[in-house]
């Protein structure tokens, strides 16, 4: 197939792809067709002669890049699959390991889990940071390579503390062999800032890289340093950056010319996978945000208007109930198959009553909130004892496990451990075996001992569990009541998905394969939740957040429990100046999750955004939002529906929907 098969001359596509201008900007608004762009792009670079192994895709997730070198090495042209396609972390990564840049500071590419900063921000204990709060904003503005601010340069601490922060915190991290997943990208920068010959600078003669809006300043500063003299094509939306918890600089779209100087703009103004009516609606929704790039989002003409509901239920139970029922009558239709529909919502409970309830009608479900898979405590302790079966001289699994249900992680008594360990010239864990057999006196430790003691008794029976019963064997050890189904089903989920891919031969022929096999599974499910991927090859309806949304598409898209005190959440500590900059993102976001909404030949598409009007106090605290436990809360529909205007159909009671 030839690049120009199937392209309109002089649309977007066509013109991304032959354009030579040294840098380029393609503004691509949902569903336009950057994909098929940027694949058409690298086709026509492929057959002018440009060696594959110049070429560099930067994708946003690991699925996408899998994806692309899966249809680039598929197009029939010689060497193709040697184009490379890797997410940005992926990438620094390489170029650390390569280079020896981890070994030659002393660091360890074993990945810190979210869970386990809990005991550093413990542990790091100067007054000047403030207490554990303030020390996560530090760790957080560490991890953007201090480019808290947008006017800030990344890379370079802004104050006093801010050093002081960088040095404990590097010596916790030297002491103990991590690396956090966010930190590659402060270390690749100052590599290379710091190494201006560096082979890797200029290594490639093209590169792409997309979802440029939600790279935050020290990723785009990356991205920088790597060019060289690379020709450049940068693809991204400022209206659907949805990261700014994780210092995402949208602001980066539109100034392409100071990071990377004049450059020959695309737009992708026209949105073909939604049907006509959502892209009218969401054009009109994203218009009442300041200060964009793209301007109107045009719907494709050819596509049908698709259907639009807008739905309130009186209570929480009833809207699970509804849209269960709705589900269930829909796919009784025989139009729909379940991997047609993706529900989304605001909170991850919602989503787990709603799967539940589906399961009971027995509809194919699954749930895919990756984001939280280690949220609760007993979760965190499971996957950290995991970690310390795999890799029994793991100093972090070890350190989180001693602390775990202490609200300072016994940080007292862990120093004392770590003074006996400095003393001895000894690790921490040997320190522990000393004390154990009597050699060290247990005074003043008694607690952490016991914890330990606790640790060593479970270790052989969780591995007896898994040897016994290698895919059931993580729920049969650790789910020891309901009350902790919904706890482990995503880590669960994660667990059993990497045992199916990786087999269970090796351990059924022989026992002593165990260690090597465990390990194997372990890096895997470190690998999936450190970097969160969306679900592919699927056969069920999926339920996830909002923000898990990206990249994906239904025909039948539901937004639940869109009610105004969840999208936007405005926590009740917020100032006045920064209630806006919410408002904002969360109005992409919402931006986001309609546009999810495909149409096809089949189908004409579906979007329904449902809401409800009271929810129980309890459950409402339970979900961060501010109320009364003894009393019902009452609530309204999300704001953002107001933003439709005249576009949108009238919203209807929940029994309406039909």
């Amino acid at each position: 197939m030839a690049w120009s098969d199937n392209i309109e001359i002089n649309s977007p596509a066509y013109n991304l792809a032959v354009s030579d201008s040294e840098t380029i900007r393609a503004v691509a608004g949902p569903g336009s067709g950057k994909s098929f762009a940027i694949k058409k792009r690298i086709l026509r670079l492929l057959e002018s002669g440009v060696a594959p192994d110049k070429i560099l895709a930067i994708t946003f997730t690991r699925t996408a890049a899998h994806d692309l070198k899966v249809e680039i090495s598929s197009l029939g042209i010689y060497d193709a699959e040697n184009v490379h396609t890797r997410t940005l972390h992926s990438h620094a990564l390489k170029i650390l390991m390569r280079d020896g840049v981890l070994e030659q500071t002393g660091r360890s590419p074993r990945m810190v889990i979210e869970h386990e900063q809990q005991p550093i921000l413990r542990d790091i204990d100067r007054a000047e940071f403030g207490g554990v709060r303030e020390k996560k904003k530090l760790l957080d503005a560490y991890l953007a390579a201090w480019a808290r601010l947008q006017h800030d340069e990344a890379g370079f601490v802004q104050s006093a503390i801010d050093e002081n922060f960088k040095d404990d915190l590097l010596a916790w991290f030297s002491d103990h062999q991590g690396i956090l997943v966010g930190e590659v990208i402060p270390i690749v920068i100052d590599y290379l800032r710091n190494n201006p010959a560096a082979e890797v600078i200029g290594e490639y003669d093209y590169i792409l890289v997309d979802e440029f809006q939600d790279l935050n300043k020290s990723e785009q500063e990356f991205v920088k340093l790597i060019r060289g003299n690379s020709n450049l094509v940068i693809v991204g939306d400022d209206d659907q950056s949805i990261y700014g918890f994780k210092f995402a600089h949208p602001q980066g779209i539109q100034e392409v010319d100071d990071l990377f100087g004049e450059y020959y703009d695309v737009p992708f103004d026209v949105c073909r996978r939604c049907p006509t009516l959502v892209t009218r609606m969401a054009s009109e929704l994203i218009s009442k945000n300041p200060n964009r790039t793209l301007g109107v989002l045009n719907p494709y003409e050819q596509n049908p208007e698709g259907i639009v509901d807008i739905v309130q239920w009186p209570n929480l139970d009833a809207e699970m109930n509804g849209l269960s029922q709705f589900i269930e009558d829909e796919l009784d239709k025989g139009v729909l198959e379940p991997s047609d529909i993706l529900i989304l919502t605001p909170r991850r409970k919602i989503g787990y009553r709603l799967r539940d309830l589906l399961l009971l009608n027995e509809v194919p479900v699954k749930s895919y909130f990756r984001e939280s898979v280690i949220d609760s405590p007993e979760v965190q302790r499971a996957f950290s004892l995991m970690n310390l079966l795999a890799n029994p001289d793991d100093k972090i699994s070890l350190r989180f496990l001693l602390g775990f249900n202490s609200p300072d992680f016994r940080k007292n008594q862990y120093a004392r451990l770590k003074n006996l360990s400095n003393e001895r010239d000894i690790s921490i864990k040997d320190v522990l075996g000393q004390i154990l057999r009597g050699e060290i006196p247990e005074t003043n430790l008694k607690p952490i001992i016991a914890t330990y003691r606790e640790i060593l008794a479970d270790l052989p029976n969780l591995k007896n569990a898994l040897i016994e019963n290698p895919l059931d064997g993580f729920y049969n050890y650790f789910v020891t009541n309901e009350e902790l189904e919904d706890d482990f089903y995503e880590l669960d989920q994660v667990y059993r998905n990497i045992v199916n891919e990786i087999g269970t031969e090796s351990i059924e022929e022989n026992i002593d394969n165990f260690n090597n096999w465990f390990k194997e599974v372990l890096n895997k499910m470190i690998e999936t939740i450190a970097l969160p991927d969306t679900p592919e090859n699927i056969d069920h309806a999926r339920i996830m957040s909002l923000h898990s949304s990206k990249g994906l598409s239904a025909k039948l898209v539901i937004l639940t429990s869109m009610i105004d005190s969840l999208i936007p959440f405005l926590p009740y500590t917020l100032e006045q100046n920064q209630r806006e900059p919410i408002i904002q993102e969360a109005r992409r976001l919402f931006y986001v999750a309609i546009t999810r909404c495909k149409s096809s030949d089949d189908y004409d598409g579906r979007l329904i955004i449902s809401s409800f009007l009271s929810i129980p106090g309890v459950e409402a605290l339970q979900m961060g939002v501010s109320a009364n436990p003894k009393n019902d809360l009452r609530t309204r529909t999300t704001r953002f529906v107001s933003d439709f205007g005249r576009i949108s159909p009238r919203p209807k009671r929940g029994d309406e929907l039909e």
